[in-house]
């Protein structure tokens, strides 16, 4: 019962302080969240960048012009050849009147004079690969064959892209790392001036018998509440910029076709996850300061 007792206890101080000492409490929840929602929104740039990588890697296909002179048996050894390379997941055949209606489709109907035995263009393997990182090797592979007249990968610089997407994932992963350092900081500096104005009552609680567990419980409660409020105070300002940036990005950038992550199932996790640092961010910076500054 005592234990009980005491839980509860700790309860409704760490909540009292949380009122007693109003612009410290401010102080510390919008610290909190604004560390949280830092962190929240590297989380959900990260997890679009991983979006763009896998549709990267899905559109961004090795091409393999067949020569002009090759015939149907030809082009069947040569397909048979490209299915040997490594990496190679799928390969689509494609009729040399098949690239001009694309053509026609995306650069208008003044090429449909080629129509015909006028067609310039060549049949061609669209060549899937397992990894960006290795359509290099593929294509260098593949532009070997006999048959192969030229073998690249479209008109995108796929190298610099690819490229462009690991540099932006180390920086997010270097970026998050350190402001998960600097939330533990910031946390534990702002509880450690709440601490410092009660060194009064903290005396008198040590005069009275109580135990350094006893002391730290309300301390360690209204870090957790900090953290609690921070985390919504985080999600509902993330979720709302967010949710413009579904609508307006596009427009903003100029490109119709951008499409963000849904919100659903993405916010639960995201919520979910604030929830856990902040409560745990919060607790940490509460015994941190309790620990280290105070020595109880």
């Amino acid at each position: 019962m005592r234990v009980i007792r005491n839980f509860f206890r700790h309860i409704r101080d760490g909540f009292r302080h949380l009122f007693r000492n109003g612009w410290m409490t401010l102080a510390s929840i919008f610290t909190m969240a604004l560390t949280l929602f830092m962190i929240g929104s590297l989380v959900v740039i990260l997890t679009n960048v991983q979006k763009v990588t896998t549709e990267i890697e899905q559109t961004i296909q090795v091409r393999a012009y067949l020569d002009i002179a090759a015939n149907e048996q030809d082009e069947a050894k040569t397909k048979a050849e490209i299915e040997k390379i490594p990496h190679v997941v799928n390969i689509t055949y494609r009729t040399k009147d098949q690239e001009l209606e694309d053509t026609i489709k995306y650069y208008g109907s003044e090429f449909e004079l080629f129509q015909g035995d006028a067609n310039p263009l060549r049949n061609v393997f669209v060549v899937d690969v397992d990894k960006t990182d290795n359509i290099q090797a593929v294509a260098d592979a593949v532009s070997k064959l006999t048959y192969v007249s030229e073998a690249n990968y479209g008109s995108l610089d796929a190298k610099n892209i690819i490229n462009a997407v690991d540099a932006v994932r180390y920086v997010i992963a270097i970026i998050a790392t350190i402001f998960t350092v600097i939330a533990v900081m910031l946390i534990s500096n702002t509880i450690r001036l709440t601490i410092f104005a009660r060194q009064t009552e903290i005396e008198i609680m040590r005069l009275v018998g109580a135990t350094n567990g006893f002391i730290r419980a309300p301390f360690g409660v209204e870090g957790a509440f900090i953290g609690l409020i921070g985390a919504g105070v985080a999600f509902g300002a993330l979720y709302g910029v967010y949710y413009w940036l579904q609508e307006a990005a596009g427009r903003m950038l100029g490109i119709n076709n951008l499409v963000l992550l849904p919100t659903y199932p993405l916010f639960a996790l995201i919520g979910s996850l604030l929830l856990i640092v902040g409560i745990a961010l919060g607790m940490l910076g509460a015994r941190r300061s309790t620990r280290k500054f105070l020595k109880i």
